[in-house]
């Protein structure tokens, strides 16, 4: 007895040691590196340290980091001896207050369709009761005026009962449909909770008491940006202003409150291993075939999915706004304003859970395409929080196109540093902001750039009546754009959204600005001098247009039409352009192309004639 005495005393005082050289560290987010796909977080600890080894405890952490990119610095006189790494299924996401916020929000609605309800249960009685005594006459009859007042009575009250309850009907209609959409977001924050997290263990060694920074950085997936652009023109005679900005995301788990951002145009997620060729053998048949595979009855759920509804066992009445979920996963459905559902399950069967706030939760196995549930409820609920987790355990001057301005500059919207790397660009923003984990865009202003535009006008008239004012940007790559959408404003005016994509626009970028009707292009058909004629084996058609553009602007512009004409691919089909007002010939495509100059409220005209020969024969449609 005094040995087994002894032993648990020396077990107790080994852990007791084993536990004061071992201490969590506190951290928080400082800076994230936010690439096209994937982050690197950085958090920061400052804690004390006694001599000697001492194990750090880096908790709750998101499970998905990527354990290769972890990384730990510390301050000096303090040696890393170790780093590990491991899921901890203890020490789970905790409940946000948006969770809370959004659980109130629905046991309000509930109270609210209560409470309709109740209101079209009265009124619903009254209405019972009045036409239950409609029948006034008794042995003795009414008068007249008794009859016409109980007459009057009967279709006031009874008009007044209608409209409360279609009223009434309105309300919770909409409250109904309130729960619904509260109810799908409930399920989707609850994906985020019961999971499990990450920890990360460091072995430190210090040969003095000594206070010490810790730095720890980890790379994770669920995270990312996107470049997008607004262009504002105030007039052509101004530069071009374009606002560089980013759409930052994340859903990694934890929030980025008030961090430092850096935006780089890596892509850490792309291999950066060179592809290698493999032989090329070509042989007969050298294409696979797909068997297909056996099918057979079962009594699994169509197609995956199965349907039904949910309702109150004490009641009969669907529940609006319950959630089913597939155990495990992070798959679920909410049912709607009449209770009904459907759910995908992979392989059409599998255990689901069934909750609502007030009910008690139900988990049964599903194998059929046709599912019915009632729930009970649970009255001590009613008083609670409920939040349920199911998550997955485990691991005016318009210049010419030759027009340049000086005054091309570069305006910081925020304070940034632009650092350029080897493969890479960098964006320090030097203000923080805060990116909640819940996948949604948010965007982060980079910078402004006043850039020397060329402006000028383009139409097509056989295409469209307008003419498109086109912004020219030369030697764009010295402003390391990347791919993304544009919002266009012309004169403070909303044009529609564009795209800038550095790849394939050469050495100059091009941004149609928007349709200016201020310019008025015509193309009309002069009949005149358009004709069929018949000679022999052959058949001619001759076609006459007349482009007429006129600048209805107080001051001159440039603009280029474009236009075109037939261009014959067979010898039996002979093309004669007999008229194309000295426009620039294309032969190889039949494009014709005419750079006019328009003093204001000037207008000029093109020919455009050409002929059509080909065998009587066959049919040609000319255009």
């Amino acid at each position: 007895m005094k040995k087994l005495i002894l032993s648990i005393c020396a077990i107790v005082f080994s852990v007791a040691v084993y536990a004061g050289n071992q201490k969590d560290a506190p951290s928080g987010i400082k800076n994230v590196t936010v690439y096209l796909q994937g982050a690197q977080v950085t958090r920061e600890s400052s804690l004390f340290l006694q001599k000697g080894k001492t194990t750090l405890l880096f908790k709750a952490l998101p499970a998905t980091l990527s354990p290769e990119s972890i990384q730990v610095n510390a301050s000096d006189n303090v040696t890393i001896i170790s780093v590990t790494q491991n899921i901890d299924y203890l020490n789970k996401s905790t409940v946000s207050k948006e969770i809370l916020s959004l659980n109130e929000h629905r046991k309000a609605l509930l109270d609210s369709i209560e409470i309709i309800n109740n209101y079209k249960s009265v009124y619903q009685q009254e209405k019972d009761m009045i036409l239950a005594n409609k029948s006034i006459a008794g042995n003795n009859g009414v008068s007249i005026n008794e009859l016409q007042q109980a007459a009057e009575f009967f279709r006031k009250r009874l008009t007044e009962i209608e409209v409360s309850m279609h009223r009434l009907d309105n309300i919770l209609f909409s409250l109904k449909n309130d729960l619904v959409s509260s109810s799908k977001q409930m399920m989707e924050l609850n994906a985020k909770i019961d999971q499990p997290t990450s920890q990360v263990k460091v072995e430190v060694s210090s040969e003095a008491d000594v206070k010490t920074t810790l730095h720890l950085d980890y790379f994770v997936e669920d995270a990312g940006w996107t470049p997008s652009y607004d262009v504002r023109i105030k007039d052509v005679n101004d530069p071009l202003a374009l606002f560089y900005k980013a759409r930052v995301f994340q859903n990694t788990g934890e929030e980025w409150d008030n961090v430092m951002l850096t935006l780089s145009t890596g892509n850490p997620s792309i291999s950066s291993n060179k592809p290698e060729l493999s032989p090329y053998l070509l042989t007969f048949d050298n294409y696979y075939t797909k068997h297909p595979r056996d099918s057979y009855s079962t009594g699994k759920a169509s197609n995956g999915k199965v349907s039904g509804r949910i309702l109150d066992t004490s009641t009969g009445e669907p529940i609006i706004g319950a959630c089913i979920v597939l155990k495990g996963t992070t798959t679920g459905a909410v049912s709607d304003i009449d209770g009904n559902y459907t759910l995908d399950i992979p392989g059409g069967s599998g255990t689901v859970v069934v909750s609502f706030i007030g009910f008690s939760s139900q988990e049964l196995y599903i194998n059929s395409a046709r599912k019915d549930i009632s729930l009970s409820p649970d009255q001590t609920a009613l008083d609670e929080v409920v939040v349920v987790g199911y998550g997955v355990s485990g691991g005016d001057y318009e210049p010419s196109e030759s027009t340049v301005y000086s005054r091309e500059k570069k305006k910081e919207q925020i304070p940034l540093a632009i650092e350029k790397r080897q493969l890479t660009t960098e964006f320090k923003i030097d203000i923080p902001y805060s990116i909640p984990s819940d996948n949604q865009p948010y965007d982060v202003n980079m910078v402004e750039y006043d850039i020397d535009a060329t402006y000028k006008y383009t139409a097509v008239p056989k295409l469209s009546p307008d003419a498109f004012l086109i912004a020219r940007i030369p030697d764009f790559t010295r402003f390391d754009l990347l791919s993304g959408s544009a919002n266009i404003f012309f004169k403070g005016i909303y044009q529609g959204e564009s795209y800038i994509d550095p790849e394939t626009s050469g050495d100059t970028l091009t941004l149609s600005i928007g349709r200016d009707k201020d310019i008025v292009v015509m193309r009309e058909s002069q009949k005149d001098f358009s004709e069929k004629s018949i000679a022999g084996i052959s058949k001619k058609e001759q076609k006459a247009w007349l482009i007429t553009v006129k600048n209805n602007k107080n001051t001159p512009v440039e603009i280029t039409i474009e236009d075109q004409y037939p261009v014959s691919k067979m010898d039996e089909i002979k093309v004669d352009l007999i008229e194309d007002s000295d426009a620039e010939n294309d032969k190889s495509s039949g494009k014709l192309t005419w750079d006019l100059k328009l003093t204001p409220k000037e207008k000029k005209s093109i020919a455009l004639k050409y002929s059509v020969r080909y065998p009587s024969a066959r049919k040609i449609i000319v255009d």
